[in-house]
């Protein structure tokens, strides 16, 4: 879906601002199978915020605060890079935080698989982000799927012995990335990602 079937009611009026970041969406199978796993993991792992399946991403570039008429932009930019882009397999693998050791702001879950190629896939991105208004993150690229947010301090402190557990032995069911999406964040909804540009990978098709 083209931004632009969100915007017209809006290009008249005064300017609307949608907040927005590109990433590579989970297939259904994958979504309930990570569901599956988080579920095992929330007894363990007290963390406040669980992600919403559908929710559940790769992010590739973060824009935050975006015009109607720039999403527009972007979003030609992103179709004709997908068209010329190669589907490629990733799987989640293992369990990370970020933030304070005793009670991290994010649980995550690793990301494997193509990913040389997830990286140019990345860059790729990242620059046509920067072209639009949208400089890229001075630190590296980390792919991962956000799981969780708010360890609950009153818990205790947070056990690494517990985050090793969790991690499922034989990995996740891989998954083919076949397009790159971009996402409307909706504050204060679950789910909260609303996919307003899906463009596949070795298509030129609009």
């Amino acid at each position: 879906m083209h931004p632009s079937d969100h915007s017209t009611k809006t290009l008249s009026s005064p300017p609307v601002n949608y907040r927005l970041f590109v990433g590579i969406q989970l297939p259904p199978e994958s979504r309930r199978a990570l569901a599956l796993w988080t579920g095992s993991l929330r007894e363990a792992l007290p963390f406040q915020k669980w992600t919403h399946p559908q929710d559940v991403h790769v992010t590739l570039c973060f824009l935050g605060d975006t015009s109607a008429e720039t999403a527009d932009a972007l979003a030609d930019e992103l179709r004709q890079l997908a068209a010329a882009a190669l589907p490629l397999t990733l799987h989640a693998e293992g369990l990370g935080v970020f933030g304070p050791p005793a009670a991290p702001s994010v649980l995550w879950a690793g990301v494997a698989g193509d990913l040389d190629a997830l990286a140019a896939l990345q860059r790729e991105v990242a620059g046509a982000c920067a072209r639009h208004g949208f400089p890229a993150e001075a630190r590296p690229y980390r792919p991962h799927l956000t799981l969780a947010r708010r360890y609950r301090a009153a818990a205790g402190p947070f056990s690494r012995a517990a985050l090793a557990a969790g991690a499922p032995t034989g990995g996740q069911p891989a998954w083919r990335v076949e397009d790159i999406v971009l996402y409307r964040s909706h504050l204060g909804r679950s789910p909260a990602y609303e996919p307003i540009g899906v463009f596949p990978f070795g298509s030129s098709e609009k």
